[in-house]
Protein backbone atom coordinates (compact mmCIF):
# COMPACT_ATOMS: atom_id res chain seq x y z
CA UNK A 1 0.00 0.00 0.00
CA UNK A 2 1.41 3.36 -1.03
CA UNK A 3 0.70 6.30 1.22
CA UNK A 4 0.77 9.93 0.20
CA UNK A 5 3.34 12.23 1.79
CA UNK A 6 0.48 13.94 3.63
CA UNK A 7 -0.72 10.63 5.09
CA UNK A 8 2.80 9.75 6.19
CA UNK A 9 3.22 13.16 7.83
CA UNK A 10 -0.10 12.77 9.65
CA UNK A 11 0.92 9.36 10.98
CA UNK A 12 4.32 10.72 11.97
CA UNK A 13 2.69 13.65 13.75
CA UNK A 14 0.53 11.22 15.70
CA UNK A 15 3.59 9.12 16.56
CA UNK A 16 5.48 12.21 17.75
CA UNK A 17 2.61 13.12 20.06
CA UNK A 18 2.93 9.81 21.90
CA UNK A 19 5.31 8.99 24.72
CA UNK A 20 8.75 8.17 23.35
CA UNK A 21 9.21 4.40 23.21
CA UNK A 22 5.61 3.56 24.14
CA UNK A 23 4.08 0.43 22.68
CA UNK A 24 1.59 2.51 20.66
CA UNK A 25 4.32 4.74 19.27
CA UNK A 26 6.42 1.73 18.24
CA UNK A 27 3.38 0.14 16.59
CA UNK A 28 2.57 3.32 14.68
CA UNK A 29 6.18 3.78 13.57
CA UNK A 30 6.27 0.18 12.35
CA UNK A 31 3.13 0.88 10.32
CA UNK A 32 4.77 3.94 8.78
CA UNK A 33 7.94 1.99 7.96
CA UNK A 34 5.84 -0.75 6.39
CA UNK A 35 4.07 1.79 4.19
CA UNK A 36 7.28 3.60 3.25
CA UNK A 37 10.56 1.99 4.35
CA UNK A 38 12.57 4.98 3.12
CA UNK A 39 10.64 7.67 5.04
CA UNK A 40 13.60 9.21 6.84
CA UNK A 41 11.77 11.11 9.61
CA UNK A 42 10.08 7.88 10.70
CA UNK A 43 13.37 5.98 10.63
CA UNK A 44 15.02 8.59 12.82
CA UNK A 45 12.16 8.69 15.31
CA UNK A 46 11.86 4.88 15.32
CA UNK A 47 15.55 4.51 16.13
CA UNK A 48 15.17 6.78 19.18
CA UNK A 49 11.91 5.13 20.21
CA UNK A 50 13.47 1.65 20.06
CA UNK A 51 16.30 2.76 22.33
CA UNK A 52 13.91 4.38 24.81
CA UNK A 53 11.53 1.42 24.83
CA UNK A 54 14.06 -0.91 26.43
CA UNK A 55 14.91 -1.13 30.12
CA UNK A 56 18.60 -0.58 30.73
CA UNK A 57 18.93 -4.23 31.64
CA UNK A 58 16.93 -5.33 28.59
CA UNK A 59 18.94 -3.59 25.89
CA UNK A 60 20.57 -6.23 23.83
CA UNK A 61 22.87 -6.31 20.86
CA UNK A 62 19.86 -7.27 18.73
CA UNK A 63 18.09 -4.01 19.61
CA UNK A 64 21.24 -1.99 19.01
CA UNK A 65 21.80 -3.73 15.67
CA UNK A 66 18.21 -3.01 14.63
CA UNK A 67 18.54 0.66 15.58
CA UNK A 68 21.85 0.94 13.76
CA UNK A 69 20.29 -0.59 10.63
CA UNK A 70 17.45 1.95 10.79
CA UNK A 71 19.93 4.80 11.10
CA UNK A 72 22.02 3.54 8.18
CA UNK A 73 18.79 3.22 6.16
CA UNK A 74 17.90 6.80 7.07
CA UNK A 75 21.34 8.02 5.96
CA UNK A 76 21.06 6.14 2.67
CA UNK A 77 17.43 7.06 1.96
CA UNK A 78 18.05 10.73 2.70
CA UNK A 79 21.02 11.03 0.39
CA UNK A 80 23.20 11.50 3.47
CA UNK A 81 21.25 14.44 4.88
CA UNK A 82 22.81 16.29 7.82
CA UNK A 83 19.96 15.30 10.13
CA UNK A 84 20.33 11.59 9.34
CA UNK A 85 24.13 11.76 9.59
CA UNK A 86 23.86 13.39 13.01
CA UNK A 87 21.45 10.71 14.21
CA UNK A 88 23.90 8.00 13.22
CA UNK A 89 26.82 9.97 14.67
CA UNK A 90 25.10 10.27 18.06
CA UNK A 91 24.38 6.55 18.04
CA UNK A 92 27.99 5.70 17.15
CA UNK A 93 29.27 8.00 19.89
CA UNK A 94 26.87 7.14 22.70
CA UNK A 95 25.81 3.54 22.06
CA UNK A 96 28.73 2.09 20.13
CA UNK A 97 31.37 4.16 21.97
CA UNK A 98 33.07 4.89 18.67
CA UNK A 99 34.14 8.54 18.69
CA UNK A 100 36.21 8.03 15.53
CA UNK A 101 33.18 6.93 13.50
CA UNK A 102 31.10 9.68 15.11
CA UNK A 103 33.70 12.30 14.24
CA UNK A 104 33.65 11.39 10.54
CA UNK A 105 29.85 11.46 10.47
CA UNK A 106 29.68 14.78 12.34
CA UNK A 107 32.24 16.30 9.94
CA UNK A 108 30.21 15.19 6.94
CA UNK A 109 27.01 16.53 8.52
CA UNK A 110 28.72 19.85 9.25
CA UNK A 111 30.03 20.20 5.70
CA UNK A 112 26.66 19.34 4.18
CA UNK A 113 24.93 21.79 6.50
CA UNK A 114 27.32 24.57 5.50
CA UNK A 115 26.72 23.83 1.81
CA UNK A 116 22.98 24.02 2.41
CA UNK A 117 23.35 27.28 4.35
CA UNK A 118 25.44 28.85 1.58
CA UNK A 119 22.87 27.86 -1.03
CA UNK A 120 19.98 29.01 1.15
CA UNK A 121 21.53 32.40 1.86
CA UNK A 122 22.29 32.88 -1.84
CA UNK A 123 18.68 32.19 -2.72
CA UNK A 124 17.41 34.44 0.05
CA UNK A 125 19.64 37.32 -1.07
CA UNK A 126 18.36 36.93 -4.63
CA UNK A 127 14.72 36.76 -3.51
CA UNK A 128 15.12 39.85 -1.33
CA UNK A 129 16.84 41.68 -4.18
CA UNK A 130 13.98 40.85 -6.53
CA UNK A 131 11.60 42.42 -4.01
CA UNK A 132 13.88 45.45 -3.63
CA UNK A 133 14.43 44.68 0.04
CA UNK A 134 18.02 45.79 -0.30
CA UNK A 135 18.64 46.66 3.35
CA UNK A 136 17.78 43.16 4.49
CA UNK A 137 19.60 41.59 1.53
CA UNK A 138 22.68 43.67 2.33
CA UNK A 139 22.59 42.64 5.99
CA UNK A 140 22.31 38.94 5.11
CA UNK A 141 24.97 39.23 2.40
CA UNK A 142 27.39 40.73 4.91
CA UNK A 143 26.74 37.97 7.39
CA UNK A 144 27.07 35.32 4.70
CA UNK A 145 30.36 36.78 3.48
CA UNK A 146 31.80 36.46 7.00
CA UNK A 147 31.25 32.73 6.89
CA UNK A 148 31.88 32.19 3.17
CA UNK A 149 34.35 34.90 2.08
CA UNK A 150 35.34 33.15 -1.16
CA UNK A 151 31.88 32.00 -2.25
CA UNK A 152 31.20 32.48 -5.94
CA UNK A 153 27.58 31.51 -5.32
CA UNK A 154 27.16 34.38 -2.84
CA UNK A 155 29.01 36.79 -5.13
CA UNK A 156 26.61 35.86 -7.94
CA UNK A 157 23.61 36.36 -5.64
CA UNK A 158 25.05 39.72 -4.58
CA UNK A 159 25.33 40.79 -8.22
CA UNK A 160 21.88 39.46 -9.07
CA UNK A 161 20.33 41.42 -6.19
CA UNK A 162 22.17 44.55 -7.37
CA UNK A 163 23.58 45.27 -3.94
CA UNK A 164 26.15 47.96 -3.35
CA UNK A 165 29.78 47.32 -2.36
CA UNK A 166 29.08 47.94 1.35
CA UNK A 167 27.72 44.39 1.74
CA UNK A 168 30.85 42.71 0.43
Amino acid sequence: MHSSPRELQQLLSEARSLELGSARQLQLLEEIRTRCPAFVPALLLASRAELWSQDDSGQTDAVFNQVERMLHDAVDASGRSPEALMGLARFMSVVRASPEAAEALYREASNRTLELLEESWSGLIEALGEQEKTDEATRIAGRARQLFPESKQLADAHSFAKLGPQSI
